[in-house]
């Protein structure tokens, strides 16, 4: 590929940044010395305590408010006689864009990327304004976080270039028979001159090696001030698809030309498939049936609130990963760009999702039982929703990891005749702007009580239907989907969220056995759904813990099969057994640390996909059990059937064990041979810290992540260990925050000192500039443990 300038050059640095309603924030001249300097992207909310008092109530209990950013930048020689914009990935909320003393943006979606264009207001020492307005309160179920929490761009255009977000291309056609893909690609370009021109796009595609697979372009003539589009079907021989387990990319680069001169260039990653859900055969993707294994996810990160980092987004998304899961539901707004940049690498399975409301507000857990009125996106919906969908559209269209757009999330206009006129508004839009994906609503009200109860002719009107809780009402605990598959033939179905494992907090067993009840309902729905091709998948609530929906003195949501810091549950496993086909799973739970209460029985619990798990403890075989998924039938005769028996039709396997200190072990079997061996030992008192970090070396403005944990004098990692620790970063970064994944713990993210939790602890560290970085641990009584990271 040739090389071009880069047109987009980030914004984030050396803003300043005032809480409160400044006045004459916008003003140019303005006496900052009061005002904070710091980078973007920026959360104030995660700052500040949490407070009962707080009307963000289910938002987290976090500070809201009104506060100003302000950045001075000079009119240089780069950018002169430039078209020049500003592009903010998200603002959260009400966000007003002032030039040098004008108002030229405004977005009240907080999760709405935007641009404003500086072009015709630009001097020779600028200053840019905004305005961020969350006071509101509540206007949210979660955690938002406030300001400008994510990156912000200078985007750099000739007169005559491609409009923002103007390239759209998809997979037209796979043709097997002949192994050829066809594309569609349209581009927009706008000309800004005051000339007419003749002008076109040239489209090349290179595959990951850098070779150009295919050449096409299309002419186009514009008046001045003018805007067009182009169209192009080129083909493609012998594709490399893009798959959940194959992620492959290709990149188009497409170029505008005046007079045979290349003006302007715009690089696409782009991914050939295809993917559509089906009535009978789920969801397919390039023809083939494969099988949803999803989570919801929130947008925030723990410790650094709404602001979510590339590499501890990348993060999350390996561990998911791990567990087997290949699909993603953007809980309930678009998510951050580089999200979807990671989906498109991993091969993820998304849901786009544009609203939690439409006209009609919901309850925000902090309202309606006191004066004043419950805000959020339904005051700005009837004036702004086909903007803001457009804007996730047009951002989001060309990743292949997007497969399907949701307009809603269990809106109560579904019970509604006006919700039937909405959700046709808004699926023709989707349908308008993209023809190559299906809409579905995440619908909860399916067979609710009246008068709750969710219209047929609305469910009728989506592409795809969202089940929320499918097993919630009445009998369809035990029949699931199978009434509507009966009385529906022809709609398409996707669990679109579902509870996988409700409020389980890390480490934690109670004597209820409350932690061996936990995945219970999830693993009748998943033996149903994997053995019904027609239930596209499932999408579970949730991946992680999230801040916000939450009671006080929580913080935050344990919906989560992993917590806010990136530490995996026991649940985790449940799900990696049955979704991670391809690799063994064997996980014994509880620990084995209960002092004082030798004797007492308790309920060991092993998560595997072994064919036969056998128990030992202190060498003593306690029993041998297994399960089968999927129930073997007979295969050639009547009585074929497999050798091992199951000894219950949970997914899991448990055994009643009285309490002994010494060693738990669990061995799997997979035919007949030993696969897997598992060892859960009772530890000592913790004797010193240790730590693993998820990288050695950061580029400059980027995070890399430290769990901390304490061995005993045997080097056991100790599981219910609770230490203070104290972190001291030296050199060119900072402390982003530290976390335990304790939603209980008030402790403010970034203080130095924080209690470890059930075991484990994580540092979130910023790199500032290149050089060394040295991290130390400290705690009462071990001695200091010294993390290096080089940054550059």
């Amino acid at each position: 590929m040739k090389n071009y300038l880069p047109k987009r050059l980030s914004f984030n640095h050396d803003w300043l940044f005032q809480l409160g309603d400044t006045i004459n924030g916008e003003a140019p001249a303005l006496n900052e010395e009061s005002w904070r300097k710091l980078n973007l992207p920026h959360d104030w909310s995660i700052e500040y305590p949490v407070d009962e008092r707080n009307r963000t109530g289910g938002g987290g209990f976090a500070k809201a408010g009104v506060a100003w950013y302000r950045k001075h930048f000079k009119y240089t020689e780069d950018i002169r006689n430039k078209r020049i914009s500003l592009m903010f990935d998200g603002v959260y909320m009400d966000s007003t864009v002032y030039l040098n003393g004008k108002e030229i943006g405004r977005c009240s979606y907080g999760y709405s990327s935007f641009s404003v264009d500086l072009s015709d207001c630009l001097e020779e020492d600028n200053v840019i304004a905004v305005r961020v307005d969350n006071s509101l309160q509540p206007n949210s179920r979660w955690y938002t976080g406030s300001g400008i929490y994510r990156n912000v761009w200078m985007d750099i255009y000739e007169n005559v270039h491609i409009a923002q977000w103007g390239v759209f291309c998809y997979t037209d056609k796979i043709c097997k028979e002949i192994n050829q893909a066809s594309l569609r690609i349209s581009a927009a370009i706008n000309n800004k001159s005051n000339k007419r021109v003749n002008t076109g796009v040239i489209h090349r595609i290179y595959d990951h090696e850098g070779n150009q697979v295919s050449f096409s372009g299309a002419p186009l003539t514009l008046e001045p001030g003018a805007g067009g589009e182009t169209l192009v079907y080129p083909g493609i021989k012998h594709p490399h698809l893009w798959t959940d387990t194959d992620p492959y990319l290709y990149t188009l680069e497409s170029t505008v030309v005046v007079n045979s001169e290349p003006v302007d260039t715009v690089l696409t990653r782009i991914g050939i498939r295809t993917a559509t859900f089906d009535s009978d055969k789920g969801f397919l993707l390039n023809g083939e049936t494969v099988k949803i294994k999803g989570v919801c996810i929130h947008h925030d990160c723990g410790p650094s609130g709404a602001v979510g980092y590339r590499e501890t987004l990348e993060r999350r998304l390996q561990t998911l990963k791990e567990m087997g899961c290949n699909g993603i539901r953007c809980a309930h707004n678009p998510p951050a760009p580089e999200l979807l940049d990671l989906c498109d690498e991993l091969g993820f399975l998304v849901m786009d999702e544009a609203f939690d409301e439409w006209m009609l507000t919901k309850d925000k857990n902090n309202n309606y039982y006191s004066e004043g009125f419950a805000y959020g996106y339904s005051q700005f919906f009837g004036n702004n929703a086909e903007k803001d969908l457009l804007r996730m559209l047009h951002r989001d269209r060309n990743h292949p990891s997007v497969i399907v757009w949701s307009i809603g999330n269990e809106v109560p206009e579904q019970c509604s005749q006006d919700g039937v006129k909405i959700l046709k508004f808004l699926r023709d839009i989707c349908h308008r702007e993209d023809s190559s994906r299906m809409v579905t609503c995440a619908c909860d009200n399916i067979e609710s009580i009246q008068p709750y109860k969710a219209r047929t002719d609305f469910l009728n009107e989506l592409d795809v239907v969202g089940y929320n809780y499918t097993g919630r009402w009445r009998q369809r605990a035990e029949t699931l989907y199978e009434e509507d598959k009966r009385n529906y033939p022809e709609r398409r179905i996707c669990g679109s969220e579902n509870s996988a494992g409700w409020g389980a907090v890390r480490g934690i067993y109670g004597s209820d056995l409350s932690y061996a009840t936990q995945t219970l309902d999830y693993q009748w729905l998943w033996r149903y759904t994997s053995s019904r091709d027609f239930i596209a998948g499932d999408f579970i609530w949730t991946g992680f813990d999230y801040l916000g929906e939450c009671r006080w003195p929580s913080r935050g949501s344990t919906a989560g099969h992993i917590d806010t810091a990136g530490f995996v549950k026991d649940s985790y496993y449940f799900l990696r057994s049955i979704w991670n086909t391809g690799k063994i799973t064997l996980h014994l739970l509880p620990h084995w640390n209960w002092e004082g209460e030798e004797g007492d029985f308790k309920q060991v619990i092993a998560y595997t996909n072994c064919d036969e798990v056998a128990l030992y403890l202190n060498g003593r075989l306690v029993g041998k059990k297994s399960f089968q998924l999927p129930n073997h039938g007979c295969v050639t005769a009547w009585n074929d059937f497999p050798k091992i028996k199951a000894t219950t039709h949970d997914l899991h396997l448990t055994w009643d064990v009285p309490y002994q200190p010494g060693e738990l072990k669990a061995v799997g079997y997979k035919n007949g041979e030993v696969a897997a061996e598992t060892i859960v030992k009772t530890t000592g008192r913790p004797v010193a810290l240790a730590a693993v970090t998820d990288r050695q070396e950061i580029a400059v403005d980027g995070v890399f992540h430290i769990n901390i944990s304490t061995v005993d004098s045997n080097d056991l990692h100790v599981p219910d260990a609770s230490p203070v620790i104290h972190c001291e970063v030296k050199g060119p970064a900072h402390l982003v925050g530290m976390d335990s994944g304790d939603l209980s713990d008030h402790t403010l993210y970034f203080s130095r000192d924080r209690k470890m939790f059930s075991g484990y602890l994580m540092a979130m560290i910023y790199a500032d500039g290149p050089g060394n970085i040295d991290v130390v641990f400290s705690t009462e009584g071990m001695t200091d443990l010294e993390v290096r990271v080089k940054s550059k």
